[in-house]
C-alpha cells in the first residue's frame, strides 16, 4: 500500500511540475489570448463631459498566452457609425501624453503581422515568440454621417512566449 502512495505521489508531482504556472497579469484588467484567435470589442461611450472615448474589453490591454504561437488578434467595433482606418493599429509611437513607453516600429514588426481590415473589424496576428511588451495605439474614425474627431487610445500587449526551463519543458518530454 505504501508504495502504491509513493507511486501516485511521485505521478502527481510529475504532472504538476510539468504544468505551466502564469505569472499574473501585467496590468489591472486584460484578455487573456491563446492559439488560434481572441476577439477585443471596441464600444464609443460618452467620456462624461460630452465627448467620446473607447471601451474595449479588457481594457483593451492582451496576454499571450504561454506556448500560444502565431495567434490572431481580433478587435471587433460593436458601435454603428464608426470604423477602422488603414492605421487603426499601430505601435506607441509616444504621441499620445500618456506617460507610456514607446514600441519602435522594428520590435512592433518582428512579433506583429497585419492582416487586411473591413470597416468594423481589425485583425494582426501576434508571433508571440519573444517575452515583450508592445504598446499599441488604436484609433477609431467616424464614418460617413457621424460627426466628430477620431479617437484614439494606448493599450498593451504582453506577449508571454515559451521560455523554456522556467515554464518546466523538461518534464513536458
Amino acid at each position: 500500500m505504501k508504495l502504491k502512495t509513493l507511486v501516485l505521489g511521485m505521478a502527481a508531482a510529475l504532472v504538476s511540475a510539468g504544468c505551466a504556472t502564469r505569472d499574473p497579469m501585467p496590468f489591472a484588467a486584460g484578455v487573456d489570448c491563446f492559439y488560434p484567435a481572441c476577439s477585443v470589442g471596441v464600444e464609443i461611450v460618452d467620456d462624461g463631459s460630452g465627448g467620446r472615448k473607447l471601451k474595449l474589453d479588457g481594457d483593451g490591454n492582451i496576454r499571450m498566452g504561454t506556448r500560444h504561437r502565431l495567434v490572431a488578434i481580433v478587435w471587433k467595433i460593436r458601435t454603428p457609425g464608426y470604423e477602422f482606418g488603414w492605421d487603426s493599429i499601430r505601435p506607441h509611437s509616444g504621441r499620445l501624453a500618456d506617460g507610456k513607453p514607446a514600441t519602435n516600429l522594428g520590435e512592433w514588426e518582428q512579433q506583429i503581422l497585419p492582416h487586411p481590415y473591413i470597416y468594423d473589424t481589425y485583425s494582426v496576428t501576434d508571433r508571440n515568440s519573444e517575452r515583450t511588451t508592445l504598446y499599441y495605439d488604436i484609433t477609431v474614425y467616424p464614418s460617413a454621417g457621424t460627426a466628430g474627431a477620431p479617437i484614439s487610445l494606448s493599450r498593451t500587449i504582453a506577449n508571454d512566449a515559451f521560455q523554456g526551463r522556467e515554464h518546466g519543458w523538461m518534464m513536458m518530454r
